[in-house]
């Protein structure tokens, strides 16, 4: 009992009067919304290049668009002109935020926007959105995007994480405790010997990149971020297609005239499994019941292992015969409308 009492003591010294000082020193109000706070900006450089050039086919998608699709080549196969907005570490999240606040804002808006997609990421709003892919992110969401918010971070917490987030400071203001106290460790000792922030950041950054670490430790770390795709739940589409931000994506683009097509890349790590299988089969439908297209090459004989990179990525070689495949599955759906 006493144990507890003075553990409850302890406890109650450090919280009241942290939520007295962390509001005031970060100018967080209680009780808040649940969910990271979006900025004002939003890039639309975007917007500047479409209205310029006025593409007829957008390609968005992340690192595997990049690397696994050629925009010119498909221009050329297709006769239509292509502009890629590939961003490495993207997800659903933020093609939702691209096309609603870039591609849909355009005054020319393209015909086509093909979504380069992954399995089952089309329906996992909370991939890719924490930590440094937030800010990633929020490069793209304006200061009030409660889609967004709610499917990827509201619907994703338990209630206590919820309240918590409302009403306990030292729980919001985690992330910039821990950053504060990050950059007094790393910028204490090195001023002490001539060196201040930019040539510390400029020490480690050097450090780091030239570090002969393991390369099967970033395969695996890979693996380990991708497997969460591959879970029971999430390869369950009629329960979670609806908290998805695929309905948004459909929406918006019917609303501004634009025919959604969604390309599914082969990788080489995926998973064959039944649950996956029913997964695509539910996909299909409903996207066929919204007039939005699928093209499936997640399962192509015509890509195989020696086309990667590795276990996610295609190869120039892998590169040239995607785009081609891509190329033939658009004239098929020009000839079906």
């Amino acid at each position: 009992m006493r144990l507890f009492l003075k553990f409850s003591l302890i406890l109650a010294a450090i919280l009241i009067p942290a939520s007295v000082l962390i509001p005031r020193a970060y100018g967080i109000s209680f009780p808040r919304q649940p969910g990271p706070a979006t900025d004002r900006q939003v890039r639309t450089h975007h917007i500047e290049y479409m209205d310029e050039h006025q593409p007829q086919i957008v390609l968005i998608g992340d690192s595997t668009l990049v690397l696994g699709m050629d925009p010119d080549l498909l221009a050329e196969r297709t006769g239509r002109s292509v502009y890629r907005i590939g961003i490495p570490g993207s997800a659903s999240a933020l093609w939702y935020l691209l096309l609603k606040n870039n591609i849909a804002e355009t005054t020319h808006k393209p015909e086509y926007v093909l979504v380069v997609f992954r399995d089952s990421i089309l329906t996992a709003p909370g991939y890719r959105v924490h930590g440094s892919y937030f800010e990633l992110v929020d490069e793209y969401a304006g200061s009030n995007e409660p889609v967004f918010i709610e499917k990827s971070f509201i619907n994703q917490m338990n209630p206590l994480e919820i309240m918590a987030d409302k009403y306990f400071p030292l729980y919001v203001a985690r992330t910039d405790i821990r950053n504060a106290i990050d950059a007094r460790i790393r910028y204490f000792s090195p001023p002490l010997l001539g060196c201040d922030r930019d040539c510390t950041d400029h020490a480690l950054g050097e450090l780091f990149a030239g570090a002969d670490f393991e390369p099967q430790a970033l395969v695996d770390a890979v693996n380990a971020a991708e497997s969460l795709l591959y879970t029971p739940r999430q390869l369950d589409f009629e329960a979670r297609v609806e908290r998805s931000f695929l309905p948004d994506m459909i929406d918006i683009a019917k609303e501004n005239g634009i025919h959604l097509v969604f390309v599914r890349i082969k990788v080489e790590s995926g998973n064959d499994s039944p649950e996956l299988n029913k997964y695509l089969v539910d996909l299909r439908k409903y996207l066929a019941e919204k007039d939005a297209s699928l093209l499936d090459f997640g399962d192509d004989p015509r890509l195989t292992p020696e086309h990667f990179r590795d276990s996610i990525h295609l190869n120039e070689t892998g590169r040239e015969i995607f785009t081609n495949l891509v190329a033939d599955g658009m004239r098929e759906i020009w000839g079906e409308r």
